[in-house]
């Protein structure tokens, strides 16, 4: 932390004993999304509303300042207690965050972040408030719940009647869709014309790039590229794979795909964790060579049992743990935990 910035540390809890908090009132929770977690919006913005609705709770979604460049994942935050931070600066958030904790007086503050946001932490500490880190090891234990009725049609679409191509909706911002552009013309080779369709966030001069080595290596006709998919239910349900750039930074995509029922890919740079358990409800492919990708796509287009075996995991498994009900339950459990009720 930085050393200019000294905070008083409140009365509210001392802050040198929270591992249990005591209290007669509505635990009040805050939800703090920074800005390397955007995609999680949608989830934690069901948290939030859940624990509004339940009986003892009460609480309030709080955003990083990079928001403001992105009003479109905002959501509809009318009817909960919502703030968006206003400052820039690492000192100016600190002491912004540490003033919003003392007028809000929270029992926990609980940190979406793929990073260790040391300043969120700091000023939630000296504000008198438990801290939870949502680090990778407690996503992989509760993960991010998604809404199942967008999926409840999946199992109507089985594999071998869907169109026998890829999605990849995890965008423009790595290089991943252009290594999977270059396996789609490896396949070629192998006489394999699978269609691919690419949608996410991303630049436009990252799209043209996409775009252009399609044109370059000829794969005109069986690329397509959407900047923006209203639909992602729709189209995963009729795609039978799915592929994942980064699938632990896009854990809402990963259960997406497997609630939709897709045979799912995730590549993944030096085997970061995911939700994917290998082999068993998808593959993880660790390389940057599309050649070793193309051959892990055509043994999942030629093989079309071991692809539908892995699909039929999938789905079980996003209906068992992916769910919006199984995710709030867990949230419950971990708020009664950590404030000690």
């Amino acid at each position: 932390m930085n050393p200019e910035l000294r905070l008083p540390v409140t009365s509210h809890f001392p802050a040198q004993d929270l591992t249990r908090v005591s209290v007669s009132r509505p635990l009040r929770l805050i939800h703090f999304i920074a800005d390397d977690s955007q995609v999680l919006q949608p989830s934690v913005l069901e948290l939030v509303r859940s624990a509004d609705n339940a009986p003892g709770f009460t609480a309030m979604l709080v955003l990083d300042k990079a928001f403001n460049n992105k009003p479109h994942v905002m959501g509809d935050t009318d009817e909960i207690s919502f703030k968006q931070l206003d400052s820039w600066s690492t000192i100016g958030r600190t002491y912004e965050f540490y003033r919003l904790c003392r007028d809000y007086q929270p029992d926990a503050v609980f940190i979406h972040s793929e990073q260790n946001i040391s300043w969120c932490r700091y000023a939630s500490l000296h504000a008198g408030a438990q801290v939870i880190h949502i680090n990778e090891q407690l996503r992989q234990q509760i993960p991010y719940g998604i809404d199942m009725d967008h999926f409840s049609k999946a199992d109507e679409v089985p594999l071998g009647l869907r169109i026998p191509g890829i999605i990849m909706p995890s965008g423009f911002n790595d290089q991943f869709h252009l290594q999977l552009i270059r396996a789609l013309a490896c396949l070629r080779e192998k006489r394999l014309y699978p269609r691919v369709f690419l949608t996410g966030p991303g630049t436009h001069q990252a799209q043209e790039s996409a775009q252009q080595l399609g044109k370059a290596l000829g794969l005109d006709n069986q690329l397509r590229i959407a900047t923006h998919c209203g639909n992602l239910p729709f189209l995963l349900m009729h795609h039978q794979l799915s592929v994942i750039g980064n699938p632990d930074k896009n854990p809402l995509l990963v259960a997406q795909s497997m609630a939709a029922g897709c045979a799912t890919l995730g590549i993944t740079p030096d085997n970061t964790p995911s939700l994917i358990q290998h082999d068993n409800d998808g593959i993880l492919f660790a390389s940057d060579s599309p050649e070793l990708l193309a051959e892990k796509l055509e043994n999942l287009l030629k093989n079309t049992g071991y692809a539908q075996q892995l699909a039929r995991q999938a789905r079980l498994r996003a209906q068992e743990n992916f769910s919006l009900p199984h995710m709030h339950k867990a949230y419950t459990e971990m708020y009664l935990t950590v404030t000690g009720t």
